[in-house]
C-alpha cells in the first residue's frame, strides 16, 4: 500500500489502473485502513474513483465529519456492521459538489452543491473521507446556502435528531430533556427541538453554558449534580446522546412519555423497557433519508439550524481528527476539510 502526501501529483498515477473504454478513471487521495486499531492506522492513499452506475453521482467532497461511529468502526468495535475484510474506509456524512451524474439520475446535475449520509448498512466498505466519491443519488440532496465545508457537520447529526424526535412526537409545546446537549448530535438536537416549538432542558457540563444559552435552552443541569428527585416524571420526552444514567433518566419520563437513546449502551435497556413496567425506551439507529436532508436544508435556509464546529483538520491529518473525537466529548462537530 502506498502512502501519499497531499495534494496528489497527477503525474504520479499508477499506469496499471484499469481504464473504462471511454475514459480513464482518476486516482484521488482516499482514507483507508488495513487493520483495526488506533487512529494511526488511517492512511491517505491514491484510489481510482469508481465509474458511476446509472443511479449514482460522483461528488468532489468539500468536507466530511468525524463521528463516534467512525472511530468505533476503525477501532474494531463494530465488526457486526463492518465485517473483517480489509481494507476499509471511513467517513459517513459529507458535503461537496457533483461532477458526474449517472444516466438514470433525476433531480441532480453536474456542478450542484449537495450533502449526504452514506448510511451504516455497508459501514467500512464505503467512506466519505476522499477527494471524490461515487455514491447512490438517493443518499444525497441539494445542500442549503452557506459555507459548504461547515455544512458537513449536519447530515448525520440532523437526521439522527429528526428521527429521534419523530419517534418521541416532539412538537409545539413539548418539554424535552436532552443529555450531552453541547455535543455533535446534542447541539443540533437542541436547535431542531426549538425549531419544532419545544421547550428544551439539558444536561451538560458548565463549560458549555454560554453555547447552550445562545441556542435557547430553558435550563442546564451539571451532569455531576443532577437533581434526580426533582426531575422525576417531569418530561414527556427524553433524548439521551451519551449512554450515561439511563435508568435514572427513565424515571424522569412521565407515565405517558417516552425516551430515546442513540448510544449503543442503551440497547439492553431498550429491550428491558418492553418488559419492565414504566415508560418505553427506544434505541434509534440513524437511517439515510433524502427527505430528511431536505428538511434540514430548510432549517438552515431559514436560520433555525447552524453548524457548531469544534475543530477542523485537513485530510492529511485525519489521524488527529479521529484522536480528538475519540478523546472525549466536546462542543459541536469535528470536520475534515477535503477539497
Amino acid at each position: 500500500m502506498r502512502r501519499i502526501s497531499l495534494p496528489l501529483n497527477p503525474s504520479d498515477k499508477d499506469e496499471s489502473v484499469m481504464q473504462e473504454p471511454s475514459r480513464r478513471r482518476e486516482e484521488v487521495p482516499t482514507v483507508e485502513y488495513q487493520a483495526f486499531g488506533p487512529p494511526a492506522v488511517l492512511q491517505v492513499i491514491p484510489v481510482a474513483v469508481p465509474a458511476p452506475g446509472p443511479h449514482d453521482v460522483i461528488v468532489t467532497v468539500a468536507a466530511c465529519s468525524v463521528n463516534r461511529l467512525d472511530t468505533a468502526a476503525r477501532a474494531g468495535r463494530q465488526k457486526f456492521l463492518t465485517g473483517r475484510r480489509m481494507p476499509q474506509r471511513t467517513g459517513l456524512d459529507f458535503s461537496g459538489t457533483i461532477v458526474e451524474v449517472g444516466s438514470h439520475v433525476e433531480g441532480l446535475r453536474e456542478g450542484q452543491r449537495v450533502w449526504g449520509f452514506l448510511g451504516t448498512q455497508h459501514l467500512g466498505a464505503h467512506g466519505a473521507a476522499a477527494v471524490q466519491i461515487t455514491v447512490d443519488a438517493g443518499l444525497v440532496a441539494p445542500a442549503p446556502s452557506g459555507n459548504l465545508t461547515d455544512l458537513a457537520a449536519l447530515p448525520l447529526a440532523g437526521l439522527t435528531a429528526g428521527q429521534a424526535f419523530d419517534r418521541l412526537g416532539v412538537g409545539s409545546g413539548s418539554r424535552i430533556l436532552i443529555t450531552g446537549a453541547a455535543g455533535g448530535v446534542g447541539s443540533v438536537a437542541v436547535q431542531m427541538a426549538r425549531a419544532r416549538g419545544a421547550v428544551v432542558d439539558t444536561i451538560a457540563a458548565p463549560r458549555y453554558a454560554d453555547l447552550l444559552q445562545r441556542l435557547g435552552v430553558a435550563s442546564r443541569c451539571d451532569p455531576h449534580a443532577i437533581p434526580w428527585t426533582r426531575m422525576t416524571g417531569q418530561y414527556q420526552a427524553v433524548l439521551d446522546t451519551t449512554g450515561a444514567h439511563l435508568w435514572k433518566l427513565r424515571r424522569c419520563v412521565a407515565r405517558t412519555g417516552a425516551m430515546v437513546t442513540i448510544s449503543p449502551a442503551g440497547l439492553p435497556m431498550s429491550f428491558l423497557s418492553s418488559i419492565v413496567p414504566g415508560p418505553s425506551v427506544s434505541f434509534v439507529s440513524v437511517r439515510p433519508s433524502r427527505d430528511g436532508l431536505s428538511a434540514l436544508a430548510d432549517l438552515v435556509e431559514t436560520g433555525r439550524l447552524t453548524p457548531i464546529i469544534r475543530a477542523r483538520f485537513p485530510l492529511a491529518d485525519i489521524v488527529s481528527a479521529h484522536a480528538m473525537v475519540e478523546g472525549g466529548h466536546g462542543e459541536g462537530k469535528v470536520i475534515v476539510d477535503v477539497s
